[in-house]
């Protein structure tokens, strides 16, 4: 569903005449770094094509069109509204499908209207004990509670993070965010939007050399917790791998990112190849049982593109550094230290990539 709204989108952009004359007012001049981030990305687009498969072509065909959905806003102002709007939908219906979720413990309707998954399937359901009562955990119509939680998070952000925002609407936006995140128990969620309310405090409370120097110590401890994120789990598997199974999941899908990278340093295994490749680099059941990607943005990142990909991704971070919110950005680095969606799924992929083009398309 997601992907034929990309389209319909695409088909807009195409045959509307004043999007044309928006890109043909843009003068662009290549710089050296430009030329450089477009001969890697040329180099890694021809080998990701020599080694074509269909998750390749999938994942690259819905990067262009969320891509031209970011153009389109960019371009008009207006639409940044329009967008908010269907975000704040988007909360109130997958909101409601949540609720109902749990407090029903079972989907308000087959997969095929909403897009629900079977919550019959108990081995496959994530579960919790909430007052000493096992509860069957809201996926809504995404395909994790985590993702649920992370995407209900991601939007309020967007919505929050808006100078014309009523009182009222932003204090229930934040009430039903914080209680989605409960009834999920996603921690990586949970630390983002406390991020998010750190970072809105110090720009509401500090003044302007205060939140200059406050968002500079912000920044470094959110990238030295993304880069040593791994190295922690690795140590937490060690003592709580027997009481918390996930831990062990989330140290093996490392240890297997690591040995990829290492095997494949330069261009990776591949887009989206992760979870077609893991069985090759790691022999424990666990992670045969559930094959999911890497639970770490980097090492997913690493493993799939390689250091070509880690390059282009630098090049452009040091060439945008100035348009780029980077406080905004790096809020959301407990959900890429911890998960992959941001990444692998169409939602979160155009999740984070809207947070950047809008604050962008703010500081024009």
């Amino acid at each position: 569903m997601f992907d034929c709204l990309l389209i319909v989108n695409l088909l807009i952009f195409l045959f509307n005449k004043k999007n044309w004359l928006k890109l043909k007012k843009i003068k662009i001049k290549l710089k050296k770094i430009d030329q450089l981030i477009l001969f890697l990305l040329a180099i890694f687009l021809i080998r990701q094509f020599l080694h074509i498969n269909l998750a390749v072509i999938i994942y690259l065909l819905r990067l262009v069109l969320i891509i031209i959905f970011m153009i389109t806003i960019y371009l008009d102002q207006e639409k940044q509204l329009i967008v908010r709007k269907a975000l704040l939908c988007s909360i109130l219906w997958l909101s409601f499908l949540a609720y109902y979720q749990f407090f029903m413990q079972r989907s308000l309707a087959p997969y095929q209207f909403f897009g629900e998954p079977n919550l019959g399937h108990f081995a496959l359901i994530s579960r919790a004990q909430f007052f000493n009562q096992e509860k069957i955990l809201p996926y809504a119509s995404t395909a994790h509670p985590n993702i649920l939680a992370g995407i209900i998070s991601l939007f309020t952000m967007i919505i929050l993070d808006n100078k014309n925002k009523k009182p009222l609407i932003s204090s229930l936006l934040l009430l039903n965010a914080l209680v989605i995140i409960f009834l999920t128990q996603s921690l990586s969620a949970f630390l983002t939007f406390c991020l998010f309310l750190i970072y809105s405090f110090i720009k509401q409370r500090a003044t302007n050399k205060q939140i200059s120097a406050c968002l500079k110590f912000f920044n470094l401890s959110l990238i030295a917790l993304f880069i040593f994120t791994p190295l922690i789990i690795k140590q937490l598997q060690l003592n709580l791998a027997k009481e918390y199974p996930s831990i062990l999941r989330r140290a093996t899908l490392n240890t297997a990112a690591w040995a990829m990278f290492s095997n494949q340093t330069i261009f990776g295994v591949g887009l989206n190849n992760y979870v077609k490749e893991v069985e090759n680099y790691s022999q424990n059941q666990e992670i045969v049982r559930f094959i999911q990607p890497v639970h770490h943005g980097g090492l997913l990142l690493l493993s799939e593109g390689g250091l070509i990909a880690l390059a282009i991704l630098l090049l452009l971070a040091w060439k945008f550094r100035t348009q780029i919110a980077w406080s905004k950005l790096l809020i959301l680095s407990p959900i890429f230290a911890l998960d992959h969606y941001l990444i692998t799924q169409a939602v979160g992929l155009t999740s984070w990539l809207l947070i950047i083009t809008i604050s962008w398309r703010s500081r024009r």
